[in-house]
């Protein structure tokens, strides 16, 4: 049997990966440049590129536009069988979470947003727009629908720098119980690459879902969008 050999971009990866490993880089510690790279290898720089890109490809490292390429944070983890907020989530990963109100207003329910959440068209529903943060890093817009009738009287500041299912619960005795959650890749708007500090047009994540109380009411559509880097989905098997 023929002995594989090692491409020169996949070996030049495996030495980025044991250099980030063994001079203990943290995530966003900056990598040197592919002029460097290619200097230190003694090598091209598209030979570098394709390495970067493989590390790019595994989640080692990221690419931030005009500045270079850096070591991946540590994915925030959602699990798809178990309905988490994005808050606890993230505190849950060890990291900071806040997030800053964008928009806030009481609408009725167009056709799209009523085929979304299944409810008749012109339901009254709180539409709330906010900036996560994780360690003070734009990492996710969210947009959230809350069916009105089950929270009269939500205000600004209920939602704004606190916890949306914190406030449920101590506002109104909602207790958040299962959802029906969906990934799809998406491409940032203008707005959204102006928020998330990225290109327009670069990809990224939407995490939509259903989200449901103890008592099998509609509390909530959520839509939000995610830097890929800064999260990973798993759903269990069961046997």
């Amino acid at each position: 049997m023929r002995k594989r050999v090692l491409t020169k971009d996949v070996e030049i990866s495996k030495e980025l990966e044991y250099y980030i490993r063994y001079e203990r880089l943290r995530e966003g510690d900056k990598l040197p440049s592919e002029r460097e790279l290619a200097r230190r290898f003694g090598v091209q720089r598209d030979t570098v590129r394709c390495a970067l890109e493989i590390l790019l490809h595994k989640g080692v490292l990221v690419r931030r536009p005009r500045q270079g390429y850096f070591v991946a944070p540590h994915r925030i983890e959602f699990d798809l069988n178990n309905f988490r907020s994005m808050k606890q989530a993230i505190e849950q990963a060890g990291k900071t979470s806040k997030v800053v109100l964008l928009n806030f207003e009481l609408i009725s329910m167009d056709e799209k947003l009523a085929n979304d959440t299944l409810l008749p068209e012109g339901t009254l529903c709180y539409r709330i727009m906010r900036l996560r943060y994780e360690n003070d890093v734009p990492m996710a817009l969210e947009r959230s629908y809350l069916v009105a009738e089950h929270v009269p009287g939500l205000r600004k500041e209920d939602v704004h720098m606190k916890s949306l299912s914190a406030t449920l619960r101590k506002k109104y005795l909602i207790y958040l119980a299962n959802s029906r959650q969906k990934i799809t890749a998406v491409y940032a708007t203008a707005l959204e690459a102006e928020l998330l500090k990225v290109d327009h047009n670069e990809p990224l994540m939407r995490y939509e879902g259903l989200v449901y109380d103890r008592r099998g009411r509609l509390i909530e559509f959520f839509n939000n969008i995610l830097l890929i880097e800064s999260a990973e989905f798993r759903i269990r098997e069961f046997a």
